[in-house]
């Protein structure tokens, strides 16, 4: 009678090391397709973020009214700024910074220019690259001022 106990001890300690191993190969697997989930939606909630602001600052720039060069010291108001740098984006007004937004530390912005809109709302067309490890989303900004994200890099 003692034997049968300590075997049927044995057989519950095996089959819960068995239990943990499947877990812990599922686990090995899983975690890092989360953490890439999680990645994904970070950056694209920061994709996000920036083109709300850049439509935003287009309706700010359209909504002005125009300086003539001549007129400068008449009151008016010089255009806004917007601003790209590789740890964040804001938008600035004669020498006046009205908004900064630092990106966060795994997030860097790729952008050769800063970004300018006609005050008819037209645009020089470019892309926005946001990088986080492998991870990248592009904004994209096109000659008549629409602002998309997009995963994949615009056609040429």
């Amino acid at each position: 009678m003692r034997r049968s106990a300590l075997d049927k001890r044995g057989e519950g300690l095996a089959g819960l090391l068995i239990a943990l191993l499947i877990v812990s190969v599922v686990a090995a697997f899983a975690v890092p397709r989360l953490w890439h989930f999680g990645t994904a939606l970070r950056l694209d909630g920061e994709a996000a973020r920036l083109a709300t602001e850049l439509m935003r600052f287009r309706e700010t720039v359209m909504t002005r009214q125009p300086v003539h060069e001549d007129f400068m010291n008449a009151g008016g108001e010089p255009l806004p700024k917007f601003e790209l740098k590789a740890n964040g984006y804001g938008m600035r007004a004669g020498g006046n910074v009205l908004f900064w937004y630092p990106l966060p530390k795994d997030v860097r912005l790729i952008c050769s220019s800063d970004v300018s809109f006609r005050m008819t709302g037209d645009a020089q067309p470019m892309t926005i690259m946001l990088q986080s490890g492998k991870e990248v989303r592009y904004v994209i900004i096109d000659v008549v001022g629409r602002v998309r994200v997009s995963p994949t890099p615009p056609e040429e």
